[in-house]
């Protein structure tokens, strides 16, 4: 069994919740293991790695709290992508809200999660067989995600489109997603170049206004 886990997961009762689990399986976590945002988590996996003692899993979530111009890193997307960076060989399991089958394949093909869990009723019982499942080198994914029509367009949306819904469906305005950006150093990070993404996904998905977008990728799990 895993003798080394990190958990990225900004609600307290599903931080506790997750711990009980863990220690069910005969893990038993230090306090420093479990954080509350990406750069914290990012943070821990450096600093273990630096010590010669890395962790073995990642659990996180796909969304925090917070303002994301306070953020290095402000998504689970994004973390995933910077701990496969500096620790190719880490496990690594998503436990999220969002029960869209689309978002879980995405993140198994391109992000090449371990597992995926839904937080639902009885995601306790699912996380410790995902748990037991990675740690004997199998794949895991909750049998309870739904497709929908459009599914397969929203699986095309790049890392980009995706960040600026994350942010858009978090209440960020477009001015401060620009100055996020441009923190960043992404290649394109003007309010103009901002405003015609939002204009080219409302199209793609056929929505007359941003705060209606908001609502249609929250409600769908996009983000």
């Amino acid at each position: 069994m895993f003798k080394k886990v990190l958990i990225a997961e900004d609600e307290d009762f599903m931080n506790i919740a997750l711990r009980i689990a863990l220690e069910d399986l005969g893990v038993i976590q230090d306090n420093r293991d479990y954080v509350v945002n990406c750069d914290q988590a990012y943070s821990r996996v450096k600093k273990a790695i630096s010590e010669a003692n890395p962790y073995n899993l990642l659990i996180a979530d796909l969304s925090f709290k917070g303002d994301p111009e306070e953020r290095e890193i402000s998504s689970g997307w994004e973390l995933i992508l910077a701990v496969r960076k500096i620790h190719p060989a880490i496990k690594i399991m998503v436990f999220s809200a969002a029960d869209r089958k689309n978002i879980a394949d995405r993140l198994f093909k391109d992000y090449l999660i371990d597992a995926y869990v839904h937080k639902s009723f009885g995601a306790a019982n699912a996380f410790k067989t995902a748990i037991k499942a990675v740690n004997d080198g199998q794949k895991y994914c909750s049998v309870n995600l739904r497709r929908f029509p459009g599914d397969e367009i929203l699986a095309e949306l790049t890392g980009e489109e995706k960040l600026i819904l994350t942010l858009i469906t978090e209440g960020v305005k477009q001015k401060s997603i620009a100055a996020y950006f441009k923190k960043k150093e992404m290649s394109s990070s003007s309010l103009s170049h901002i405003e015609k993404k939002l204009k080219d996904l409302r199209e793609k998905l056929n929505i007359s206004s941003t705060f209606l977008l908001a609502w249609h990728c929250k409600e769908r799990g996009i983000v």
